[in-house]
C-alpha cells in the first residue's frame, strides 16, 4: 500500500472519531442532563431509639427451679474440664488456679495461699466488697469468665453453648455443692410473677366499674353504687 493510500485512510478513521465526537457534545448541548439527589429506590429507615448495642434485659435466673433436676453426676463430667488448672480435693493443693473444694459459698478471691490478681475488673475487686460464691456469682463466672471479671487471668472461654450451655453450668456448680459445699442452701423457687386468672374469666377494663353482688338494686345513673345487702343465712 502506498503511503497515500495509507494517509487516506487515517484521514477517514480520524474524521469519523472527530465526527462522533462532536455529535455527542451537540446532543448535550439540546437535551438537559439532571443528576437525581437520591438514588433510584432509596428507602429511609429510621434510626433505632437506642444504641445497636443494648443487650437485651435479662431476669432473675431461677436457680431453686434449675438446681431441682441437676444431675450431679454430668457435673462430675463437666469439672474434669477444670483438673488442668485447679485441685477439687479437701487440702488439695493450689495448681495454676486456686483449690476448689468447698468453693460454694466461699468469699470470692479468698483461698488461702493463692494469689490472686489485682486491679480493675479482677476477682480481688469483685470480692472487695464480701461477696461469696453464690449460684448467680458463680453461674456468671462459669458462662463467659472475661464478661464477670475482664481483668480475670483465667484463659478459659467459659460454658456458654447456646444450646446446653445453662444445663451444663448448673450441672456442674450442682457438682461442686456436693463437694465441700453441701451446707450451703438451695433458693426456693421464684414465684410467679402475677397471680393466674380462674379459667374463662376476663379482666375487668382499667377505671370499670365493678359489677353488683348478687342482690344489691342497680344503682341509678349518675348515683354512687350502694353495698350490697348480704343474703341472710
Amino acid at each position: 500500500m502506498s503511503d497515500l493510500g495509507f494517509n487516506k485512510i487515517a484521514f477517514c478513521v480520524l474524521g469519523t472519531g472527530l465526527a462522533l465526537i462532536g455529535l455527542n457534545e451537540a446532543s448535550h448541548a439540546l437535551f438537559k442532563h439532571t443528576e437525581h439527589e437520591k438514588p433510584g429506590y432509596f428507602v429511609e429507615v429510621a434510626a433505632a431509639a437506642g444504641p445497636a448495642t443494648d443487650a437485651p434485659v435479662e431476669g432473675p435466673r431461677d436457680y431453686g427451679l434449675l438446681l431441682a433436676s441437676a444431675d450431679i453426676t454430668k457435673g462430675e463430667e463437666q469439672h474434669k474440664k477444670c483438673l488442668q488448672c485447679h485441685n477439687f480435693d479437701s487440702g488439695g493443693p493450689n495448681l495454676q488456679g486456686p483449690n476448689l473444694y468447698g468453693v460454694l459459698g466461699r468469699k470470692i478471691a479468698s483461698h488461702e495461699g493463692f494469689k490472686y490478681s489485682a486491679g480493675a475488673g479482677s476477682l480481688t475487686e469483685k470480692g472487695a466488697d464480701g461477696s461469696v460464691w453464690d449460684y448467680d456469682h458463680l453461674d456468671r463466672f462459669l458462662e463467659r469468665p472475661k464478661g464477670y471479671a475482664s481483668g480475670t487471668l483465667m484463659n478459659f472461654a467459659g460454658i456458654n453453648s447456646r444450646m446446653t450451655g445453662q444445663e451444663d453450668r448448673i450441672n456442674l456448680i450442682a457438682f461442686l455443692r456436693s463437694n465441700g459445699s453441701e451446707s450451703f442452701p438451695i433458693p426456693a423457687p421464684l414465684p410467679a410473677s402475677a397471680p393466674a386468672l380462674a379459667e374463662g374469666a376476663v379482666p375487668p377494663a382499667e377505671g370499670a366499674a365493678t359489677p353488683p353482688a348478687e342482690g344489691a338494686a342497680p344503682a341509678a345513673p349518675g348515683a354512687p353504687a350502694t353495698p350490697a345487702t348480704p343474703a341472710p343465712h
